[in-house]
């Protein structure tokens, strides 16, 4: 008799605990619905806004946030009646015209340095500036390169901004333009190398370059920029090349100053003294083979029916390795066009040149009409040098350039 009433009674408990937590939900879940209806009704469905009185940005040209830093800004302050009269409100912009002056003035490309209203606007703008003179393009086929030099004594670094190109032939429309960048004289066969991020007649760099220029030898250094169009076969073409002298006075006075140079091209060059040969140039590193290239010759010193050759040397330091020569060709414009090939070694490419000489052959003994010397920087400068690193840098290509012939009392040794 006594388990049956044990087992009601813990049933009737059960049941009172459960009635008691179902109850107990109900009233939470109402309470609950209940707050939120009324913070609903506290929130005004059409909030108006009043007129703002005072500025609601405020940033200068000075600011120094950092990359993941977010900027503060103190919230407007609104006037739910407006109390000011116009004459108050003019005089204390006057004042704060006054107390800043800059940041009315200093506008940049990422900050804006000035105090605005909310929902006013500044037709400044959207107004075109003019176009300044340094941006003028050239006058004829002239091609034009827009820069900036920078030189920072404490760090020994010359920082080079290329900025824009213009003018360029129509064949250069639909090709890539690059523009190669070396400091001479250098014995390091390394380069930069600027890509237009856009195609066209008017390209487009804004590349930044650093060349490590210790203070004592930056008088004696040249900037030399030199332009190429790429075609649709990879093929390199020679635009134009400038060639800047560095001066530690001249930099300090136009640091970070826009400058253009108007490009030196093949058709602008004038002919040297003794006339000028065009050869291309190729080392194959695999096969340890140099391989040069005699096209052609021009305003040489001789008589337009008389024969000429041309005689091509591989010197390795002070003595000569191999000679070759060119079939006679004749007229003092002359075209070779003939192909000699040379063994070397990778080992021996700072330690090798090219020596070029145009002879007018004889019976007694050949008449030099003109040398030139191709090789690194213990035998050559400017053009010559520059060919010889690009021969070194683009393995894949005929590299074609135009030098000037000199006598032989112009050539030097090794240095």
């Amino acid at each position: 008799m006594a388990d049956p009433l044990v087992a009601l009674a813990c049933g009737l408990s059960a049941a009172f605990l459960f009635l008691l937590l179902f109850g107990l939900s109900v009233y939470l879940l109402w309470r609950k619905r209940r707050t939120q209806m009324l913070y609903r009704g506290l929130i005004p469905t059409t909030p108006t806004i009043p007129r703002c009185t005072t500025p609601v940005l405020q940033t200068s040209q000075s600011s120094s946030y950092g990359s993941g830093d977010v900027p503060f800004f103190v919230p407007p302050r609104f006037k739910t009646t407006p109390q000011l009269k116009e004459g108050k409100e003019e005089t204390e912009h006057a004042e704060e015209w006054e107390l800043h002056p800059d940041l009315h003035t200093q506008r940049g490309s990422l900050t804006v340095g000035s105090w605005f209203p909310l929902g006013s606007i500044r037709p400044d703008l959207y107004e075109l500036p003019e176009e300044p003179s340094e941006w003028a393009l050239p006058n004829g086929s002239a091609i034009r390169l827009w820069f900036a030099l920078r030189y920072q004594k404490e760090r020994e670094q010359l920082v080079v901004s290329l900025l824009r190109a213009a003018n360029l032939p129509t064949l250069c429309q639909g090709n890539v333009t690059l523009v190669k960048l070396q400091l001479l004289p250098s014995d390091d066969r390394r380069h930069h190398q600027a890509k237009a991020r856009r195609k066209g007649c008017h390209p487009q760099f804004n590349d930044t370059f650093v060349f490590q220029v210790s203070n004592s030898c930056v008088d004696q250094c040249s900037l030399s920029m030199s332009m190429y169009t790429v075609d649709h076969q990879k093929k390199h073409r020679l635009v134009g090349q400038v060639l800047i002298p560095l001066r530690y006075s001249e930099l300090k006075e136009t640091a970070g100053k826009v400058q253009w140079r108007d490009l030196d091209n093949e058709s602008d060059q004038p002919l040297s003294k003794n006339g000028d040969i065009q050869v291309s140039l190729n080392y194959n590193q695999s096969l340890h083979r140099l391989t040069v290239v005699v096209l052609r010759a021009r305003g040489l010193q001789c008589c337009s029916d008389a024969g000429v050759c041309a005689q091509v040397s591989l010197k390795i330091h002070t003595q000569v390795v191999r000679n070759k020569w060119t079939t006679v060709a004749k007229g003092n414009n002359p075209s070779f066009n003939e192909r000699l090939t040379f063994r070397l070694l990778p080992m021996q490419l700072d330690t090798a040149c090219l020596t070029l000489q145009l002879q007018q052959p004889s019976t007694e003994e050949p008449v030099l009409l003109g040398i030139v010397v191709i090789g690194p920087f213990m035998y050559a400068r400017g053009r010559e040098l520059e060919h010889w690193n690009d021969m070194v840098s683009k393995p894949q290509e005929l590299v074609r350039q135009w030098h000037p012939l000199g006598s032989a009392d112009t050539v030097q040794g090794p240095q």
